[in-house]
């Protein structure tokens, strides 16, 4: 490995490594929560060759027996998914996304059913992908296999853009191989037949940062920047700042005045897209609610005394009250929290980050969550896969940031997703399928070339 010659790459490598060590401490813990399987070790032993297999063949244009072989392997894994999760009810968003589309086509309502609140929400989830999801159920239904076809799609758009992210960055065969690795994650196979917004998330962030690493300027560039912009904070609002922080982060890159001046331009643009959300909230609450009525709640799951970054049942309390009360209510009991236990709060946030950005069992928590459930049995089987290729990730892209062949552009857009986490993202509900929009950026991490691709081998284009 070369010697680090920036700060950014001794940091990056660094904080990699840390989370690489902490899902190794983990391991024990999983294996006695699941317990070890010899179908566990062969299962991540068959994906691990054929992930190595798929990204061996695309250091060359790929031949027709590699391409087919790899299209088996993603309908197979994909396929294996669907069945695991067909005949179950998923709990949290998952379920509520299939009901907020159905309610649209039904009855034209935007609105779901909170049990744990006895509260029908109105605006408690932002809009943008149940109505994509809403339109294609209106069209194929809400069964498993169009919900993978639904997720599919939306994880082939981000193979792509992440193929193209390579190509932009100065190396389209590692754009192809992080492509191939976005479609056999574990974490993203587990999600692909399920209503789980975390895909198409990615897709945004990965256009976004496409969309400031392009050539175009003026009004054109603007209105493709801000409209992407729009799109992800009504998709999760949480996110919404990244736009800026991709731009702030390349501006060594792209010019300082070219980014305040793309931003400002961005603006209005990202305000129209966001302007009909607010219409309707002003409409049926007569007031202003920006993006979401939940923010209070997410604050709320992060900062108790019970906390863990994942979703808990809200407390008696905040039963049978309105939509708008019930998140103020929420959040000023997190505050009370964070003013009485400081100390804990200080620990509990850092703990949320390291364990939510370090291990990856959340589909498989998922899975036997589900009515009915998968059983122990099976997560034993899975649990393995799901957590050891993030470990290997983290490992992998730690050792692959200290190269000086990775372009600075592509850590510093790592960067940009980390300080989004730190700054933004992990003072709420924070776990794994919050960070799971960096995981694109990882791959590319892992798969660009340090040496020089053989001589007479053409390398693969997105």
């Amino acid at each position: 490995m070369s010697i680090p010659r920036s700060p950014l790459r001794v940091v990056t490598a660094t904080v990699l490594a840390a989370l690489f060590v902490y899902a190794l401490v983990s391991l024990p813990g999983f294996g006695a929560r699941w317990g070890w399987s010899a179908g566990g070790v062969l299962l991540f032993g068959a994906w691990a060759g054929a992930a190595a297999a798929g990204v061996r063949a695309l250091t060359r244009r790929p031949g027709p027996a590699s391409l087919i072989g790899m299209a088996l392997v993603i309908a197979a894994l994909r396929f294996g998914s669907a069945t695991l999760a067909d005949g179950r009810i998923s709990p949290g968003d998952p379920h509520a996304y299939v009901e907020l589309a159905r309610n649209l086509v039904l009855h034209g309502d935007f609105g779901v059913y909170e049990s744990y609140l006895n509260l029908y929400c109105r605006a408690f989830y932002p809009p943008l992908y149940p109505l994509l999801l809403a339109g294609w159920g209106a069209v194929l239904g809400f069964s498993t296999g169009s919900l993978l076809a639904f997720g599919t799609l939306i994880d082939g758009a981000a193979a792509m853009l992440i193929a193209l992210l390579g190509a932009r960055l100065g190396s389209g065969a590692a754009g192809c191989r992080a492509a191939w690795l976005y479609l056999i994650w574990p974490s993203v196979v587990l999600s692909a037949p399920l209503a789980a917004k975390e895909g198409f998330c990615a897709l945004l962030v990965l256009a976004i940062a496409l969309a400031w690493l392009g050539e175009g300027k003026g009004w054109r560039a603007a209105i493709v920047l801000g409209g992407l912009a729009g799109l992800l904070a009504l998709t999760q609002p949480g996110q919404a700042p990244l736009a800026a922080l991709i731009g702030l982060m390349l501006a060594r890159r792209i010019g300082i005045r070219s980014v305040i001046r793309r931003g400002l331009m961005a603006l209005p643009v990202a305000v129209l897209v966001m302007l009909p959300w607010w219409a309707r909230n002003w409409l049926v609450f007569g007031m202003f609610v920006p993006l979401t009525s939940a923010g209070g709640l997410s604050l709320w799951v992060g900062n108790n005394a019970q906390a863990t970054g994942n979703w808990i049942e809200y407390p008696p309390g905040l039963r049978d009250l309105p939509e708008i009360i019930v998140g103020k209510r929420a959040a000023a009991l997190a505050v009370d929290w964070i003013r009485s236990d400081p100390a804990g709060f200080v620990r509990l946030t850092l703990t949320k980050f390291v364990r939510a950005c370090g291990v990856s069992i959340f589909g498989v928590v998922r899975l036997e969550a589900m009515s009915p459930t998968i059983g122990r049995t099976l997560a034993a089987v899975l649990w393995p896969v799901s957590h050891l290729s993030h470990a290997a990730l983290l490992a992998l892209a730690a050792w692959r940031a200290g190269s000086r062949a990775v372009p600075g552009a592509l850590l510093l857009l790592i960067a940009a997703c980390a300080l989004q986490l730190a700054l933004f993202g992990v003072w709420f509900e924070f776990g794994e399928r919050h960070r799971d929009f960096v995981t694109p950026f990882l791959l590319l991490l892992l798969c660009w070339p340090i040496g020089q691709t053989a001589v007479g081998k053409a390398a693969p284009t997105p």
